[in-house]
């Protein structure tokens, strides 16, 4: 049964004084062939927690998240194959930390696409399982990109636009690594590790100030 979850939350500014709000939303969910869409704007915007994530455990989930305004945080586990997660990020101090995949279940053939247009974002992604796709677009400001990927057939494309970008990306497990990165500018520092058994593949193209690149492939 296929069931569609929506929520949005937004806050208006009207001719009277603002009040300092924030919108909170906890989904924990449980099935397969569930559709979650939820839409937060405005400030203070908080999805799950750190210590108490919304989780989603199931198969063949779509899960659509996107947050516009300031202030915006996120803590999401997705539990399950063939899941599909689309975040999209506008804004200033945005911070989102997204698991798919644990020691208990894997993350089959699961998609996690990530958008992100300003500032100070922080990201962290990590997936367990097979057949992982974890695709990444940053434009500006002072980003840091964390990503972890544990399994057979793992692939990640990133591309940044500016500026104080950090990024690390691993991916272990048992062949068929690929990594596409395109990054131009500022006072980027990559460190770049895709481990074994055989099947490394690595492009990237940098431009840019300050660039510190490490990069190890290893059998």
């Amino acid at each position: 049964m296929l069931r569609l979850l929506s929520f949005a939350m937004m806050l208006l500014s009207l001719a009277a004084p603002v009040v300092a709000q924030s919108n909170s939303v906890h989904i924990d969910q449980i099935g397969s062939s569930n559709v979650i869409d939820i839409t937060q704007a405005g400030s203070g915007n908080r999805i799950g927690a750190s210590v108490t994530p919304s989780t989603i455990t199931g198969s063949s989930n779509a899960v659509t998240i996107t947050q516009t305004g300031d202030t915006n945080a996120l803590d999401y586990s997705i539990n399950g194959g063939t899941n599909t997660a689309t975040l999209a990020y506008t804004g200033n101090g945005n911070t989102a930390t997204l698991t798919c995949g644990n020691n208990t279940t894997s993350c089959n053939d699961g998609t996690i696409i990530h958008t992100i247009i300003g500032d100070d974002n922080l990201i962290s992604t990590i997936m367990a399982g097979n057949n992982l796709s974890n695709t990444l677009t940053i434009t500006g400001n002072t980003n840091n990109v964390s990503t972890n990927q544990n399994g057979n057939d793992k692939t990640q494309n990133m591309t940044l636009t500016g500026d104080s970008n950090t990024i690390v990306a691993s991916q272990a497990g048992v062949g068929t690594h690929s990594l596409t990165m395109t990054v131009t500018g500022n006072s980027n520092t990559y460190d770049i590790s895709q481990a074994g058994a055989v099947s490394n593949t690595l492009v990237m193209n940098t431009q840019g100030s300050n660039n510190s690149i490490t990069i190890s492939q290893s059998n």
